[in-house]
């Protein structure tokens, strides 16, 4: 685990950022505004950074508000506000340096203060901690004795979160205004923040504004802002992307990128993803004092009709169909881009088998009506289930047709509906759904994503307001196996046990994994120059993690010369080697390279 950050090493890194991203555009007309305009079909849910769930809130979040330590371009933690830190010998304080000369988009100094006062938050105000209890749970103390240092106390070691989890530092003087900073207060504009860009402006169903911070301390990012234009729909976003009307499409199927290849000014990039598409079924909509709540079909609180709808699943013929063989069918929350935590299944692999999900379902007392359809044993209740996807998304509509046609042959009666993405959220949360479709992007450190799976984050309450649990999945065996990954120094012991995790979430199936999918998304390369990837090697443009790289180092084609590898990249690695060295390989996250995956 890194002890120390070599200081010297991190300022010369940070400064020839700087210089990188500060580049001059020879493109730029003197009085117009070079804007980057990025397509996006969700709406915002809310500003504040405590609260995020929705992708568009966390793009926004990254770019507005800084954090202590950035996710490098190959997601190894890399210096942030903080320039350097140290882990005290028994694992329990950190000391962080906190970067001189940092200001908030208002002028104001940002100082160790501002950290102090944001994770307070965590400990302290009882809604964001609620929210945040995986990770909060855990914090003592927030202490800044100068305006340079910032001390964390833990309850127990978890290196891994401290380095890798994404807590958004906001300005003590202007968040220490609101009557309740867990609430929306927060959605004010302008965001007051310390990152690349400011939102300033939003409109519903409309756009998103962000201007770039010109005071920025790693340097001004190339374009003057970056807006987030609303489109419902992909097809009308692509159509936009080639009347130059939009500059960035992302979350295209393959027909689209099929159609965009080879046109002149428009570069496709097919990546390696780090995103799932699940079902989650509504089998435990429970608080934590025990209370039930929502309407789930009672038939999915048996495992063994979870079991019987996962075998007859043919996940390899939806990655085939409809992504065109552009992902991986999917065993588990971890997608196979983080290899070193990826679980793949190996003796429990269920295949696609009709026959023995019948079978299973016989021998259960799952017998079929006169209709066909199967009925519960005792009760004769009809297995006749909701399926909820979303309205804007078309290959959820292919997949309905084909899992609705699969779970037809088991006798189960399907009922899709397609639900605007709030709504079925809203849904979701409330337990007023049988199946909906699900989908995240999970990060390098999966202790996030696996802490929405355990018993301490069910709700409270029934009105579907507290949003930290995925599915409301609680297994005691599964909660200590993720207590003691949390704070296991070993990498080789800690995937083991996070392996172990998906194992388990495997068998009891409240959530059918179907497939990984890859990132495809176009951009206008005619206006655009110089993006980095993450990874750094085949990767994606949106969808990064832990830092907005590639809007941060995009520049108007035609500004600084973009010959060969550019700065950016150098830097990144740079910055990778001297975490290695100093950490040792704790963090070297192994990833598959093919082909297919190489630029």
């Amino acid at each position: 685990m890194t002890r120390r950050f070599l200081a010297a090493a991190a300022a010369l890194l940070m400064s020839a950022g700087a210089l990188a991203v500060a580049a001059p555009s020879a493109a730029a007309q003197e009085d117009d505004t070079d804007s980057l305009l990025i397509a996006t079909s969700q709406e915002v849910d809310t500003f504040n950074p405590f609260k995020r769930r929705f992708v568009i809130t966390y793009n926004t979040s990254i770019m507005t508000y800084e954090t202590l330590v950035r996710m490098g371009t190959d997601y190894e933690p890399v210096p942030g506000l903080a320039t350097e830190w140290e882990e005290s010998a028994d694992g329990l304080t950190w000391t962080f340096t906190i970067r001189e000369g940092a200001k908030w988009s208002d002028g104001e100094p940002l100082t160790a203060q501002d950290v102090a006062y944001t994770y307070g938050l965590l400990i302290e105000n009882q809604a964001i901690r609620d929210w945040n209890i995986d990770f909060a749970g855990n914090l003592v103390s927030a202490e800044a004795p100068d305006d340079t240092t910032f001390v964390l106390t833990l309850a127990q070691p978890s290196p891994w979160d401290v380095l890798t989890r994404e807590v958004f530092i906001v300005p003590e003087h202007v968040w220490s205004e609101f009557p309740d900073p867990s609430a929306d207060d927060a959605n004010e504009l302008p965001l007051v923040g310390s990152g690349p860009f400011q939102v300033t402006e939003y409109a519903t169903d409309e756009f998103i504004r962000l201007e770039a911070n010109e005071d920025y301390w790693d340097g001004a990012p190339g374009f003057d802002e970056v807006v987030f234009d609303y489109y419902a729909e992909n097809d009308a976003a692509v159509a936009a992307l080639e009347a130059h009307e939009v500059d960035v499409v992302s979350g295209l199927n393959p027909a689209q990128i099929g159609a965009l290849e080879g046109q002149d000014g428009i570069t496709v990039n097919n990546a390696q993803g780090r995103r799932y598409v699940s079902l989650t079924i509504n089998y435990n909509s429970v608080t934590q004092d025990g209370t039930e709540f929502g309407n789930g079909h009672p038939a999915l609180k048996d495992p063994v009709v979870r079991q019987a709808m996962h075998m007859a699943i043919d996940k390899q013929a939806l990655v085939d169909t409809v992504l065109d063989g552009n992902g991986q069918p999917a065993t588990s929350i971890i997608p196979s881009i983080f290899e070193q935590y990826h679980w793949d299944g190996g003796d429990q692999l269920l295949g696609f088998d009709i026959e023995g999900a019948n079978a299973l379902l016989d021998e259960a007392g799952y017998v079929r009506g006169d209709d066909g359809i199967r009925t519960m044993p005792g009760t004769g209740e009809r297995l006749s289930f909701r399926f909820y996807q979303h309205a804007d998304n078309t290959d959820y509509a292919t997949i309905v047709q084909f899992v609705s046609e699969w779970w037809a042959e088991l006798g189960l009666e399907i009922k899709p509906e397609a639900i605007e993405q709030g709504s079925l959220n809203d849904l979701a949360y409330l337990g007023e759904f049988d199946i909906a479709f699900s989908g995240w992007g999970v990060g390098p450190n999966p202790t996030e994503q696996l802490g929405m799976h355990t018993c301490a984050v069910l709700p409270t309450l029934t009105d579907g307001s507290e949003r930290s649990s995925e599915n409301n999945y609680c297994n005691a065996e599964f909660d200590a196996l993720h207590e003691q990954q949390k704070v296991e120094s070993d990498p080789d012991a800690r995937a083991e046990l996070v392996r172990q995790q998906q194992a388990l979430m495997y068998a009891d199936t409240p959530v059918i994994y179907l497939y990984y999918q890859n990132t495809l998304e176009a951009y206008n390369s005619d206006k655009i120059s110089g993006m980095v990837l993450q990874p750094s090697e085949g990767g994606m443009i949106t969808g990064q993690q832990g830092y907005a790289w590639a809007y941060v180092t995009a520049q108007p084609a035609g500004g600084a010369e973009d010959e060969g590898t550019p700065v950016w990249v150098w830097i990144a690695v740079a910055a990778a080697v001297v975490v290695v060295v100093a950490g040792g390989a704790v963090f070297a996250l192994r990833r598959r390279k093919t082909a297919d995956e190489r630029e």
